[in-house]
């Protein structure tokens, strides 16, 4: 129930003015929240049929034109993979697709997070996944 409309966040553009404010979170700290919020959803879900509708929503964000919704979706990807290990694997046939257009990607910060991912996806899974890149 709560999925769509707590991914949708990634793509929600902050008010301007919003750093004038004092008693407001600043955008990278509700950004910080989203990426836990949804990472805890999947530590928590503990299932592979909870998480795959989950990373699939995540993974679309990685997609949007906005560089924000990019890094976003691959924060949370990045908290996944550091938060279920080995039980990621299970979504890598998903994700890799993904992970490879986005190390075609203009922006360096987004290229350089996929990159990451990648590796440490390596470790776990103690392979090369170049070859399905």
């Amino acid at each position: 129930v709560l999925l769509k409309p707590i991914v949708s966040q990634l793509a929600a553009e902050p008010p301007a003015g919003l750093e004038e404010h004092l008693n407001v979170p600043t955008v990278k700290e509700v950004d910080d929240l989203l990426v836990v919020c949804i990472g805890q959803m999947a530590v928590t879900a503990g299932t592979d049929l909870l998480w795959k509708p989950l990373n699939h929503e995540v993974l679309m964000q990685t997609r949007s034109e906005k560089v924000r919704s990019r890094i976003l979706g691959l924060r949370i990807v990045k908290y996944f993979v550091e938060n279920l290990k080995d039980e990621y694997l299970v979504l890598l046939a998903e994700t890799i697709p993904f992970l490879g257009e986005l190390l075609e990607d203009v922006e360096l910060p987004v290229k350089s997070l996929a990159q990451d991912i990648i590796k440490e996806m390596e470790s776990l899974s103690g392979e090369s996944l170049r070859q399905y890149l």
